[in-house]
């Protein structure tokens, strides 16, 4: 039988959440009127740089990066590149009709038919 062995991590600041993406990058999020995001690279905090429109409103993450949206109906993603480059993409805007089912998970009806999809996806395809 195997032990897992645990000591004592990284501390998260007050009001973080953390999430990890597949390539094990960690990203922390902050989600009100003075939203952040940051990750922490060998013990150096790399900050992004609020280059996004509104208060982070959902987020989740798919493959190696976090995707979030704002309170102005617009998809963003954030992603790592070591050693110190935190980038916010602007991905697009939610379509008419569209709407989040949870987090990042978004819903909206194409010829009379519920679609469900992820907003990492293309919604043109549901």
């Amino acid at each position: 039988m195997d032990t897992l062995e645990f000591g004592e991590g990284t501390p998260i600041e007050q009001f973080f959440n953390p999430y990890q993406v597949s390539d094990g990058t960690i990203f922390y999020l902050k989600i009100d009127r003075n939203s952040s995001i940051y990750v922490l690279y060998n013990g150096q905090k790399v900050t992004a740089t609020e280059s996004w429109d509104g208060e982070i409103y959902n987020y989740e993450c798919f493959g190696d990066a976090l995707y979030f949206s704002t309170n102005t109906k617009k998809i963003y993603t954030a992603t790592f590149l070591p050693p110190n480059d935190l980038r916010i993409t602007f991905i697009r805007e939610l379509e008419k009709g569209e709407n989040f089912d949870y987090r990042m998970l978004l819903r909206r009806t194409i010829n009379g038919k519920e679609v469900n999809y992820r907003a990492c996806d293309d919604p043109t395809n549901g």
